[in-house]
């Protein structure tokens, strides 16, 4: 007899508004919080798709126009626009999920309450961001102050990753976790996602006790 596919997840869709911003969030799941940033098309995510069955995502992105006039939000402020909004969503402690650029406003957000984040999990990071030389220079400073446990996937194929590149991440966080996937490249997400899923759920599930494999594939 043949299995049941597993319910496509359903996304709840709204906007939040902030003190100077309008958030656009989207939801879906149960279980542990998770805020997912960079993801501005979850339903598309297969990732997203399987962490669905365990935890409770919230996609957050910027909405297409700002509340006041400020041009755009940098990591900082895209990090204290998610605490509001997890204030407004009653969460006391989550865990952060980021892809792209938003590793910087994911580390931030550790930064910024280590009270509250209870992990960290980084697709593909990079030490660049959008934002420039300068909020690259102040978060490099910080990062050894990061104390919230971080995983760092990377995709083993990935051109753009060197052993520095990966040193720099071991050296710079204490509480961090460098692991490779195989077979993916730059998008490990999309290239690996079942694979990447179950990375990333045993990890924000036992982060106290998670030793990462040296191959992501299960």
């Amino acid at each position: 007899m043949p299995q049941d596919e597993p319910a496509i997840p359903i996304w709840r869709a709204r906007t939040i508004e902030t003190a100077g911003f309008a958030l656009s969030e989207q939801e879906t799941g149960g279980g542990a919080p998770v805020l997912c940033l960079g993801f501005e098309d979850p339903e598309g995510s297969r990732l997203l798709d399987d962490l669905s069955r365990g935890f409770r995502l919230i996609a957050l992105s910027p909405a297409a126009v700002p509340l006041s006039d400020t041009a755009g939000l940098d990591a900082h402020a895209f990090a204290q626009e998610a605490l509001a909004c997890a204030d407004r969503l009653g969460l006391d402690r989550f865990c952060v999920l980021a892809r792209g650029d938003e590793d910087h406003a994911a580390l931030c957000l550790a930064l910024k309450a280590p009270e509250r984040v209870e992990a960290v999990a980084l697709l593909a990071p990079d030490l660049h961001s959008r934002d420039g030389a300068a909020e690259d220079a102040e978060l490099l400073e910080h990062l050894a102050d990061v104390v919230t446990p971080v995983l760092a996937a990377f995709g083993a194929l990935d051109r753009i990753v060197t052993p520095q590149t990966a040193r720099a991440w071991r050296e710079r966080l204490h509480a961090g976790r460098i692991v490779f996937v195989p077979d993916a490249s730059r998008d490990v997400d999309i290239e690996r996602p079942h694979a990447t899923a179950r990375l990333i759920g045993d990890f924000l599930l036992g982060t106290r006790d998670f030793t990462p494999r040296k191959d992501a594939s299960a």
